[in-house]
């Protein structure tokens, strides 16, 4: 199997920056308030933390209540929360156009291929709003 390597990065720029082991983790102090997206190293397709595409943290209580909604905890309980960083399900079409859109470096690259004008022109948007993505990485994962 290939190996992936993502990017947690957040909607603010930073330049701190870890590298990460399939199956690693890393202890990350942030704001309820601040969302955060993963990136794809190599394709910059958007993955998902705890099943969404921008993730907003929340403190130890809430996501707790959320799991055990009867249950009572102290007011000084706290501790840190695990987020998840998963693969989305695609249709099979938009999936079949990303694989097409990784193949090309450049949005001009997909006039040559044989395809209705629509998809062309979806795919020239995909690839040029992947090339414009500039965010500062701040959790590689490998």
């Amino acid at each position: 199997m290939a190996e992936r390597i993502e990017e947690i990065r957040s909607v603010r720029n930073t330049d701190k920056a870890y590298v990460l082991e399939q199956g690693q983790f890393v202890d990350v102090n942030t704001f309820k308030k601040h969302p955060w997206i993963v990136l794809d190293k190599v394709t910059k397709d958007r993955l998902h933390i705890e099943g969404q595409f921008v993730y907003y943290p929340k403190t130890a209580k809430e996501y707790l209540h959320e799991r055990f909604p009867t249950r009572q905890f102290p007011p000084d309980f706290n501790v840190r929360v695990q987020a998840t960083i998963t693969l989305p399900v695609y249709s099979l079409k938009y999936r079949c156009m990303l694989a097409i859109r990784n193949r090309c470096k450049l949005p001009k690259d997909v006039e040559r291929l044989e395809l209705p004008i629509g998809i062309i022109e979806d795919l020239k948007r995909s690839i040029a709003y992947r090339n414009g993505q500039m965010l500062q990485p701040i959790i590689r994962i490998v």
